[in-house]
């Protein structure tokens, strides 16, 4: 088969999933393009598999198409008509209702694919229904990615005198990252340092006291900027906890990988983590937009060394529940199903 795979507006764990998925096509003898504006490390990883990028859909030249990036979904939409396509739904469906506009674009690509595959849970169903409405339930495949094999390996504990504390995802203000910042700022009696994994561009709108007191201080609040595959990966092996404050989610790679590379977890209480995450067994949790919740969270957490054990543990322990192997032969197989 000749598939193509869109990354347009590629997020972080977008463009790792699909520059895998990739790999995993062409190991099994298909030919793959990629659709996008790519920057250069990404160009370079579709080079090495023997993969090339394109900037339009010529429907003559591709068998089939992966929708991995659901940005503009007008143009996926287009795609998806012109060619047999397996959409992979993998942003918080909140956000593509609230922020992304007429949710008659998002029924039209959904209807329009010949099979949707929500990166998501059973649980989220109800989330997700407005968006599937007069799609036939047997197109549809509900499919949470697990971590790679790399990131359950063990890590290095460093000789560092700091804790290192992680976030990621795309910087703007309904993530609320301006909650973690808060919540730094009532640590000052800890040695901390914050990391920001992420589109950083949006610092501006997380308003402009979070912002100066970012830029005061550079070395507490580190903007690394988008990481993906094993460069996402390496950093948060350098970290010590991570934290989650965005107020929607559907299914959070960077949530899966931290936990399957040992570190715990402090998450917003929110529904799409009601499923897997235990509040006290394999996470603490807080109430969002409460960054004095977060704050006590994070440090009863630095204070307790066998709570940290505890969660770190039982974090990894549930991270072997899903399978990045499954997820990705289940995917190949539904494209391959294409050409029946």
């Amino acid at each position: 088969m000749r598939v193509l795979i869109t990354l347009v507006g590629a997020q972080t764990e977008a463009v790792s999933r699909g520059i895998e998925l990739g790999r995993q096509l062409k190991a099994r003898g298909h030919t793959v393009s990629f659709l996008g504006a790519f920057p250069d490390v990404v160009q370079a990883a579709i080079r090495d598999m023997g993969a090339e990028a394109v900037t339009q859909v010529i429907a003559e030249q591709h068998d089939a198409a992966v929708i991995a990036s659901m940005a503009a979904p007008d143009r996926m939409t287009q795609v998806a008509r012109k060619l047999k396509s397996v959409v992979i739904a993998q942003e918080s469906l909140l956000d593509l209702m609230t922020l992304k506009g007429d949710i008659a674009h998002w029924v039209g690509l959904f209807r329009s694919a010949a099979r949707v595959v929500f990166l998501s849970q059973r649980q989220q169903e109800k989330v997700f229904a407005p968006f599937i409405s007069g799609v036939d339930p047997a197109r549809i495949l509900v499919l949470p990615c697990g971590a790679s094999k790399a990131a359950f390996e063990p890590r290095a504990r460093a000789d560092k005198d700091f804790f290192s504390i992680l976030t990621s995802g795309p910087v703007v203000q309904h993530r609320r990252q301006q909650d973690l910042i808060a919540a730094g700022e009532r640590l000052r009696d800890f040695s901390l340092v914050f990391t920001l994994m992420g589109d950083t561009s949006g610092l501006a709108s997380l308003g402009e006291s979070t912002q100066k007191v970012v830029e005061r201080h550079p070395v507490r609040y580190v903007l690394a900027g988008p990481r993906w595959g094993s460069a996402a990966l390496s950093l948060l092996r350098e970290q010590d906890m991570y934290v989650h404050t965005a107020a929607d989610e559907a299914w959070s790679q960077a949530v899966i990988d931290s936990a399957a590379a040992g570190l715990p977890l402090v998450l917003s209480d929110i529904e799409a983590f009601a499923e897997t995450w235990v509040h006290g067994v394999n996470c603490l949790k807080f109430p969002i937009n409460r960054p004095d919740f977060l704050a006590s969270t994070i440090r009863m957490v630095l204070q307790d060394d066998a709570l940290r054990t505890s969660l770190s543990q039982a974090a990894q322990q549930t991270a072997r529940r899903f399978s990045a192997e499954r997820y990705f032969d289940t995917v190949v197989r539904a494209i391959e199903a294409l050409a029946a």
